[in-house]
């Protein structure tokens, strides 16, 4: 079970990013496992990205999915707000880890952003990310990759399905502080992500 989950992490960097030799980070109560660093493509350039840290969201008793953080080399955020402000290449990589049809994604990513900002902001933003998650069902080993381009916005990719892009850096902020931010899902997945700062 544990080299199945390695081996469907590895898949989808192949797929969408790029392997070099790395130390694999753990997921509590999960077999998910994250390398650090990877090497990643973002708006054409090749970046050497480093984990930040890992956690697992769940939702009552159930596991939903795990993610992991990394920052481009050379960033040095100290703190989680730091790490969701920097508008430095940097990516989430979510591995699902039970079915979620996309109205259910769509709207638990909605409310996670109004946590932080309360309509009308983003509203344009926001309708084009719900629209797109509204209409793939992400299932068990799925991965999304949810990329920050500096100056451009938010580069999500459901891999081997669909990718688009939301030109609005601030917004794409406010998709960090989802987890990082003061009114975060969970205070362990912010404690998570930022484990190797």
């Amino acid at each position: 079970m544990v080299s199945r989950r390695i081996l469907a992490v590895t898949a989808g960097l192949t797929l969408g990013m790029g392997i070099v030799t790395a130390e694999m980070v753990g997921v509590p109560n999960s077999n998910t496992q994250y390398p650090t660093p990877i090497q990643s493509t973002i708006a054409g350039k090749q970046y050497k990205m480093l984990l930040t840290g890992t956690a697992l969201r769940t939702k009552a008793i159930f596991s939903v999915y795990t993610v992991g953080s990394y920052v481009q080399e050379g960033t040095k955020p100290r703190s989680a707000e730091e790490l969701a402000a920097a508008d430095k290449p940097k990516q989430l990589h979510l591995v699902m880890e039970r079915d979620v049809n996309g109205p259910d994604m769509a709207d638990a990513f909605k409310k996670a952003i109004r946590a932080n900002y309360p309509e009308p902001a983003f509203a344009n933003e926001l309708q084009l990310l719900t629209d797109k998650m509204k209409a793939f069902t992400v299932y068990k080993g799925d991965h999304v990759w949810i990329t920050h381009v500096p100056g451009v916005g938010m580069h999500c990719n459901l891999v081997g399905k669909t990718d688009y892009w939301i030109k609005n850096v601030a917004f794409a902020r406010a998709v960090w502080e989802i987890y990082l931010g003061k009114n975060n899902i969970s205070e362990d997945i912010k404690r998570g992500l930022t484990t190797r700062l």
